[in-house]
């Protein structure tokens, strides 16, 4: 996947006091009104759904044309195109899951996929993008020291977006009595050329510690993007526009405002919507929204054939329409378990491991699910659907790139199975960490 040795440059949900202004300030010279803050009491309905709903996926319908068009781009430069970065900020969305009491828009996890879905069936790789730098922003926020807060997440400038790597990948940082020393190289950066702060997850080298340093085996720091090396690392066959560089941090003293101990405790802010694990929704959004455009794609293409002398018949028709009833039913699962998970996060602060397991494996099949619709151009495809560029040919590229995900992986639904076959559980079964 990357390029060898190349190192080139929701009663739970009443929260804190927004301490926003009424709207949420997007980037400079912006022309798109991006939806008002929900306050506290707003942030959910009674059925737990986000008031914003409506508004935000109608945003994603507004900058389609200019996602669609970045499209080409963002694969040729491996990275996420300058214009689509900028709608995506411009409008809010990369804000769109971020505690509201930091300013963000902290829609709920139902919400929180289908607008994963309608992003990624413009672009696989935009919506990619879209989730790890929206994701990774709101779990930043729901975890940094306040201190940080009152810094990073000034209500007087533009909302900030984050990368972040959860793993150290053998980095050791330093524990100084002004902050942190961090040092190191972290690999599938996504977003990070982007990003305006990057998460570095380092283990404290052996020693005494600082008074204020955090407890703990492991220690997060924010470092401004201007402190950070992006590698030219990223050239993939699948989800090539998505910019995962590795990134590199040379010496950089971190305040202890800007450090905490990793993986956290509870939120410290947000609640439930980040008592639980949220990577297999994003996940499931993602492969939805590849799957749909694909499955749109492939029949219309075929469906002028009707009437002609290349009339469909046979594997092709019956083809199309298993994949139309597969993906219908996996999509009406994942919105199933999603909806679930939110219900007990929402009862009870978290979610049970079982729930949390079943989520992780519905995740799985619904990908693989997606990459079966995707299949349909490798199966039934002509010479006129062979571009590089071709949409079905991206989509099953990105696709496959997607289910080969560590979080992805078979384990997840054979982890289920012995659970319902009653047989031990491996030890290192699931991430575990809210994400």
């Amino acid at each position: 996947m990357t390029r060898d040795d190349s190192d080139r440059a929701i009663p739970l949900l009443l929260l804190e006091p927004d301490p926003r202004s009424s709207r949420r300030q997007c980037g400079q010279g912006s022309s798109l009104d991006a939806p008002a803050v929900p306050q506290p009491h707003q942030i959910v309905d009674a059925h737990g759904v986000s008031p914003l709903r409506e508004q935000l996926l109608a945003l994603v319908g507004d900058i389609s044309a200019v996602l669609a068009e970045g499209a080409d781009g963002s694969e040729d430069s491996r990275a996420l195109a300058a214009a689509s970065v900028s709608v995506l900020r411009d409008s809010g969305l990369f804000a769109a899951l971020t505690p509201a009491n930091v300013g963000g828009f902290q829609v709920d996890p139902v919400t929180e996929m289908e607008l994963i879905e309608a992003v990624s069936a413009i672009d696989g790789s935009t919506g990619w993008s879209f989730w790890a730098s929206a994701g990774s922003t709101a779990r930043v926020a729901s975890m940094l020291p306040r201190e940080a807060v009152a810094e990073i997440f000034d209500p007087r400038r533009a909302a900030p977006v984050f990368a972040f790597q959860e793993r150290p990948f053998g980095n050791v940082a330093r524990c100084e009595s002004a902050g942190l020393r961090v040092s190191g190289r972290w690999p599938f950066g996504t977003g990070v050329a982007h990003a305006d702060w990057v998460v570095a997850v380092s283990a404290p080298a052996p020693g005494d510690r600082p008074t204020r340093c955090p407890p703990g085996d492991l220690l997060a720091a924010a470092v401004p993007r201007a402190q950070v090396q992006v590698l030219d690392t990223w050239d993939a066959s699948g989800l090539s526009g998505t910019g995962t560089f590795d990134y590199a941090i040379d010496d950089v003293l971190v305040g202890w405002d800007r450090v905490w101990a990793y993986p956290p405790g509870p939120a410290l802010r947000g609640g439930p919507h980040f008592g639980f694990r949220r990577a297999p929704i994003k996940h499931m959004g993602f492969a939805l929204g590849v799957a749909a455009s694909s499955l749109a794609v492939f029949t219309e293409h075929v469906g002028a054939r009707v009437g002609t002398a290349r009339e469909p018949h046979g594997a092709v028709v019956a083809d199309v329409a298993r994949c139309t009833l597969r993906l219908a039913a996996a999509r009406a699962l994942a919105f199933e378990t999603v909806r679930g998970v939110w219900d007990q996060a929402r009862r009870t602060g978290g979610v049970a491991p079982s729930s949390q397991e079943y989520l992780r494996a519905v995740a799985r099949y619904v990908t693989e699910v997606a990459v079966e619709v995707c299949c349909l151009v490798m199966r039934h495809g002509d010479a006129s659907l062979l571009g590089r560029q071709h949409r079905l040919q991206r989509n099953l590229r990105d696709i496959t790139a997607a289910a080969a995900h560590a979080e992805m992986n078979h384990a997840a639904v054979e982890e289920l199975g012995k659970t319902l076959l009653g047989q031990p559980r491996s030890a290192a079964a699931g991430l575990g960490r809210p994400a």
